[in-house]
């Protein structure tokens, strides 16, 4: 015998089959549904109709929980024997009528019959008094059980004799021991017979019959026994799709999938349901009456058990089941395995404690719908009770409880758990869960523990930055300040609490009140957690102030002498290396960082926030030694969702410096990617700084795509809340404005870049020098663009990128100064530099530059390679080249992505007509993009813009 499972066969070949009534009926159903997701188990059966209808009979068992689709499929095996010309003798057993013996086949066979004579005759008058009255009894039931048996396989036989037949049972599990064993018995002697018995049940209901049957079965090499498993997401999805007539919502579609749990009447009923709009409120009647109709045939102890399992959730251990419902260990491990058996409740076992669930969430929903509120609030208080007794899971698992248990949890008991679930919940970013914990505790504690309220504030001031509400964090943290000095609480928390403030100033953009909290709170670098150290670190970096910086990483790199933890040492390695970047010695900066990022991976809940400034600044050092692979692994913005919590612009910064990154490798369209996801994450804090800084970025961006209108909206905006005094403000600001410039041939409206580079974002430092550069050539101001090459070789000593940019830098002016030989070497080092470590829109423009110097042929090539990797970023060459000095430049923005193709086909003499074959468009199109040319680049005539090209 062969036991079935889904999925083991292969389906059928002949497409979807058509709708079917079920046995008469659809339940739930108020239109035909078609079989979805039971191509392998209809396989089986359709083999079993064909087998039948060659002479090769036997017994078929299909069985399920409740809704599975056993009818469903049964009804299709129906209707495709019908087809084959079979005989269907039908009949279902029905829970009302399991006290009438034989009630289904007398229901099946009925029609079937005429007035039976011959042989078997007295027999079935047994079964059909009403065929014949006077049936004889013989004295011994055995005997006559027999007979009868006989003479009901005798009508079997008649029929086949005539068709093939299919007796098919329905609802076997509410059905009389003889029902069971008369269809066995015929299932058993049809193996030579055209006759295939086809028998559903439920599985899991208390039936010995019926088991023996299906052990039987399972041994008869003739019968088979398949065993319905749940549909799959994918047939869900289907299935929904067919109720609805439409592709489901992904909301809806989660909400069918996650509670039918593939159950095929739950889906058709919940989604009937959820479509009408109601996503909450009572289940649909026909779950409710499938759940309780298993659950009204329970004793006492083995409901009142399945109620406490509904409400532990999964937290039923048998130690907390067997306190919650006053049940000895003998008796409730006796009724779990009666729940067991009926396939109600599941056993799970993670570790040596084994603990029990209901089986499917729809029973569980229903099943905890019953209960009333007070039985519930009961229920819930005393398994947080038994399981801060048991002390299993601790309060992760017993705060929910005591959060439903309402009233019936004592208050104090309610503070204590209610406190650290909330901060469990911090630590894993579930702000929600944080903040319902904390506001709960928080109720509680104003009434019975005053003293824990001003802890409780702080904690949801965390909740509130986390989320980005920075004034609300604020005033919770002022409101804490205030009532824990009030109410004398302990200095060294006070100190803790305005370290807080000191910070949540400086990420809101108020850097003076951050400097003032920090510098009246005072450092105590021997006594004080490595961490509060980092906050003064953290604000002097933002006030730029370097004399201060570099004193409070001196106090970082001293830290292991006085803290022997692994925060401390990632924090000395970080103060190392910032003091070797002020110092101008990337390289021992880098190898720093470096030592200092691996530290941080062993310093436990503290590894993200150690980890955050190192990662930005290891950003900036990788990518001007021109190792963006580094550049961009280090940048790792999954890691600041925990950082947000102490810095809400953690990811906004790290997203803005990978998308710089991004622009230095020449993938513009990933890099604008990441700046609108920063662009959003900085408005969602609420940070004007930041988003103002994102939004440069951004414009900068736009104008290397030549999207220069979307370029100065978004300078435009960023200049809306700029502050001079914020450096990378200042920088990202210039930047844009300094690209746009140079895109538009006017250098004149480039703002000074002033002094050194500073210390900061070094990769947009590297750029703004770059592009300040370009615009000093550009505009023929020789002393300006010396100078800027002086600082870029200044920084480029250990960079290898600000080295080729001072080559790039150097080559452009000797052209200006006539030294096209010099030039030509520079350019030629510059883009081999820059291409080589994978800078590639900067090694294209330096190769374009470099393209005017060479032969025609070498210079083409050159041009065609430089031309395709700006192409593929979404950019285009400035509008002005330095090697064509004195040439006409236009300053209504940079050529299109065509008209760059079209101008310089023009150079190679093709005409209107040849061009537009080769581009695949018409004359009309091509003479367009010409006319825009001419305006673009101030030319006047064909001739002159093939002068221009060549």
């Amino acid at each position: 015998m062969n036991t079935v499972a889904a999925g083991r066969v292969d389906p059928p070949q002949d497409g979807r089959r058509r709708p079917r009534p079920v046995g008469g009926r659809q339940r739930g159903a108020a239109l035909p549904v078609p079989l979805v997701g039971r191509d392998a188990e209809y396989a089986v059966l359709a083999d079993a109709v064909t087998a039948a209808g060659s002479g090769r009979g036997g017994g078929l068992l299909v069985c399920g929980p409740p809704g599975i689709g056993k009818s469903r499929l049964a009804a299709e095996t129906v209707g495709l024997a019908r087809d084959k010309g079979f005989t269907v003798v039908e009949g279902r057993a029905d829970p009302l009528l399991s006290g009438l013996a034989y009630a289904p086949i007398v229901q099946a066979f009925r029609d079937h019959l005429k007035a039976p004579s011959g042989e078997g005759a007295e027999e079935l008058g047994v079964l059909f008094p009403d065929l014949r009255p006077d049936a004889p009894s013989t004295g011994d039931p055995a005997l006559q059980r027999t007979r009868m048996y006989e003479s009901v396989l005798a009508v079997t036989r008649r029929l086949a004799a005539r068709n093939p037949v299919l007796l098919f049972l329905d609802d076997v599990h509410c059905a009389d021991r003889g029902t069971v064993e008369l269809l066995y018995y015929i299932g058993r002697n049809a193996g030579e017979l055209p006759v295939l018995v086809l028998a559903c049940f439920r599985s899991g209901v208390a039936n010995e019959a019926l088991a023996a049957m299906a052990a039987a079965t399972r041994r008869d090499p003739t019968g088979r026994l398949l065993e319905l498993a749940p549909l799959t997401d994918r047939a869900v999805r289907e299935l929904v799709g067919h109720l609805l007539g439409a592709p489901p919502s992904p909301a809806l579609l989660r909400a069918v999938t996650s509670r039918a749990s593939g159950i095929a009447l739950f889906v058709v009923a919940l989604t009937r349901h959820l479509a009408t709009g109601r996503m909450s409120g009572p289940l649909p009647e026909v779950i409710r009456d499938v759940v309780l109709e298993q659950v009204n045939q329970l004793g006492e102890t083995e409901r009142r058990l399945l109620e406490v399992v509904a409400v532990a959730g999964v937290h039923g251990r048998p130690a907390v089941l067997g306190t919650v419902a006053g049940l000895d260990e003998p008796v409730l491990h006796a009724a779990l395995r009666r729940l067991a058996g009926t396939r109600l409740v599941v056993e799970h076992r993670s570790g040596a404690e084994p603990h029990y669930r209901i089986a499917h969430p729809l029973y569980a929903e229903a099943i905890y719908g019953e209960l009333g509120i007070s039985e519930r609030r009961s229920l819930h208080a005393a398994v947080g009770a038994a399981l801060d007794a048991s002390g299993a899971g601790g309060t992760v698992a017993s705060a929910p409880h005591y959060a439903a248990g309402g009233d019936r949890v004592p208050a104090a008991r309610a503070v204590e758990v209610f406190s650290d679930a909330g901060r469990r919940a911090l630590t894993v970013g579930d702000l929600d869960e944080a903040g319902d914990y904390f506001l709960a505790a928080l109720r509680r504690a104003r009434e019975v523990r005053p003293e824990a309220v001003p802890a409780l504030l702080v904690d949801l001031a965390r909740v509130e930055q986390g989320r980005g509400r920075l004034g609300e964090a604020a005033a919770l943290l002022d409101g804490a300040v205030t009532l824990g000095a009030r109410r004398g609480e302990e200095p060294e928390r006070l100190r803790a609490w305005r370290h807080l403030q000191a910070l949540l100033e400086a990420e809101r953009g108020n850097v003076r009140a951050a400097v003032d909290l920090a510098r009246a709170t005072g450092r105590r670098p021997d006594r004080d957690p490595p961490m509060r150290l980092m906050i003064h670190w953290i604000i002097a970096l933002r006030e730029v102030d370097l004399a201060e910086l570099a004193l409070v990483s001196k106090e970082l790199a001293e830290l292991p002498s006085t803290h022997d933890t692994p925060t401390a040492h990632a924090a000395a390695r970080l103060g190392a290396g910032v003091l070797a970047a002020l110092a101008g010695d990337p390289a021992t900066a880098f190898a720093e960082l470096s030592e200092a990022l691996e530290l941080a991976a062993r310093c436990g809940g503290d590894a993200p926030h150690v980890a955050f400034p190192i990662r930005m600044l290891l950003n900036g050092l990788a990518v001007v030694r021109g190792d963006l692979a580094t550049g961009i692994r280090v940048a790792d913005v999954e890691s600041t969702a925990p950082v947000r919590l102490w810095l809400p612009g953690a990811t906004c910064y790290l997203e803005t410096m990978l998308a710089t990154t991004r622009y230095y490798a020449g993938d513009l369209a990933t890099a604008l990617t990441h700046l609108d996801h920063a662009v959003a994450e900085a408005r969602r804090v609420g940070g004007d700084r930041l988003e103002s800084r994102t939004l440069a970025t951004r414009s900068f961006l736009r104008a290397e795509r030549g999207d220069l209108d979307g370029a100065e909206a978004d300078l435009t905006a960023a200049r809306r809340r700029y502050d001079p005094e914020q450096i990378d403000l200042k920088d990202a600001v210039e930047l844009a404005a300094t690209a746009l410039a140079v895109r538009r041939g006017a250098p004149a409206d480039v703002p000074p870049l002033t002094g050194t580079l500073p210390f900061g974002d070094v990769q947009l430092n590297c750029l703004r020098t770059a592009f300040a550069g370009y615009a000093a050539v550009h505009s023929g101001d020789e002393d300006e663009a010396d100078r800027i090459t002086g600082l870029l070789r200044a920084s480029g000593r250990d960079a290898a990128v600000p080295a080729a940019l001072a080559d790039l830098q150097q080559g452009l002016t000797a052209i200006l100064r006539g030294a096209r030989a010099e030039a030509g070497r520079l350019l030629r080092d510059a883009a081999i530099a820059l291409r080589g470590m994978g800078v590639r829109l900067l090694a294209a423009h330096a190769e374009l530059e470099l393209a005017e110097l060479l032969p025609r042929a070498e210079a083409a090539e050159l041009t065609g390679a430089a031309t395709a990797v700006l192409a593929a970023a979404g950019s285009s060459p400035f509008p002005a080249r330095v090697a064509r000095r004195g040439r006409p430049v236009g300053k209504a923005g940079a050529l299109t992505r065509r008209e760059s193709e079209i101008a310089p086909l023009v150079g190679q003499g093709l005409s209107n007509a040849e061009i537009a074959a080769r581009l695949f468009l018409s004359e009309r199109t091509v003479e367009t993009h010409l006319r825009n040319v001419y305006r673009k680049l101030g030319l006047r005539s064909r001739v002159s813009l093939a002068r221009w090209v060549r």
